[in-house]
């Protein structure tokens, strides 16, 4: 049985994208949809990582030893898809009192969303991982395969989005 179903707990009820690591960040099950949205199969999701499946592999193993001193995490994070492409989330991760370490992931499909939120960032460690997951998703819009149903007004906010953030990531980069 999967652990997807042997856990109860309340925050989980009814979420679609569940996922659950132990504490060495090794996937223990998953929702289907969480396969689908990354392109793999459960078998591949079950000999995987969280780094493994994190776009930027440096961050991850701070962030999950974070996660697991804190007990429990939230914010934007960029996943890549086993095409490489990345996939931009939100997600809700809890260590429950049982033990278990499982997170809720919501694919974040607007990147004006994300645009806005870099862009209001005043803490500086927060801002390189807004700017990141900003710029992929303004990437991944301009490259959409429906970018002939892309208005010129459209078309140009992204490339003004996109210039704006590597603004800031030049002038952060400057500032340190």
């Amino acid at each position: 049985m999967p652990v997807v179903l042997q856990h109860a707990h309340p925050e989980l009820r009814g979420v679609e994208y569940v996922i659950f690591a132990d504490v060495h960040r090794r996937y223990l099950d998953c929702t289907d949809a969480v396969c689908t949205l990354l392109g793999h199969t459960r078998d591949e999701m079950l000999r995987m990582t969280v780094d493994d499946v994190s776009y930027n592999v440096d961050d991850a193993p701070r962030l999950f030893a974070q996660f697991l001193k804190t007990g429990a995490m939230e914010g934007e994070y960029i996943l890549r898809r086993k095409d490489a492409t990345p996939v931009l989330i939100r997600y809700r991760a809890f260590v429950f009192s049982d033990g278990c370490h499982a997170a809720i992931w919501e694919p974040v499909k607007d990147w004006r969303e994300l645009y806005l939120a870099a862009l209001l960032e005043i803490d500086s460690a927060k801002l390189q991982r807004k700017l990141d997951a900003a710029l992929a998703a303004v990437e991944l819009a301009r490259a959409s395969q429906d970018r002939n149903s892309q208005t010129v007004a459209e078309r140009q906010a992204m490339a003004d989005a996109f210039s704006a953030l590597n603004s800031l990531r030049r002038n952060g980069q400057q500032g340190r």
